[in-house]
């Protein structure tokens, strides 16, 4: 289908594809599909040959051109030019970018799933309160984008970064809402901070997303 949503703030813009076409018809919407097409088969799974062409599509479609993604031996992804600050994050059906001019940026989508219950006790530290899945997700996704910006080795999830200030409805409609909250991270070398976070849901996934001025 396309582009799904936009997302526009103050420090960045972006946006999120709903990966609806198959590989081919992804692929025909770039110009220079060949190539796509060679390196996406670099990808066992299907779906990561799709993902990998959502995320390019994506990139074209919100900058009208075909931006070079390469990536940092942490994974990092930046842009060839350098000219934007990229983050990158892909669920289940999904696919999406942030870019930003004077910002590190960090993007992350979860799809919306009962099965992140499980892993809570790994992701939610004594300080924090996260019951419904909703509440989880948000943490997790939180600390995703949170992690892509400071992009270093050895976070502990649970016990380095702390989601404050987190107040957001049960949604057992699953309603869309938004909303702001702050991640404080504690690092193990000393390092402290705390980053605002915007959060977006809806009866699909939740995203967040957060910047550190460059």
């Amino acid at each position: 289908m396309p582009l799904f949503r936009k997302i526009n703030c103050e420090k960045g813009w972006g946006g999120i594809w709903k990966i609806t076409e198959t590989f081919d018809e992804l692929c025909d919407m770039l110009p220079h599909s060949a190539c796509y097409r060679e390196h996406a088969f670099h990808f066992a799974a299907e779906r990561r040959r799709l993902e990998y062409v959502a995320v390019r599509l994506l990139i074209f479609t919100l900058t009208g051109e075909e931006l070079q993604v390469e990536y940092l031996p942490s994974g990092r992804p930046f842009l060839r030019d350098r000219r934007l600050q990229l983050s990158i994050s892909h669920t289940f059906g999904y696919a999406a970018v942030l870019f930003s001019e004077e910002y590190e940026a960090g993007l992350d989508i979860e799809v919306f799933s009962e099965r992140i219950v499980k892993l809570k006790e790994r992701l939610i530290g004594p300080e924090e309160a996260a019951e419904t899945t909703y509440e989880i997700l948000l943490h997790w996704s939180a600390k995703e984008a949170v992690f892509k910006i400071l992009d270093e080795e050895g976070i502990d999830f649970r016990k380095n970064l702390t989601v404050q200030n987190l107040s957001c409805p049960a949604m057992p409609d699953h309603t869309e809402a938004k909303g702001d909250f702050s991640l404080y991270y504690h690092l193990s070398d000393g390092k402290t901070g705390t980053f605002p976070v915007h959060y977006e849901t809806t009866a699909d996934f939740v995203l967040t997303y957060a910047f550190r001025k460059l």
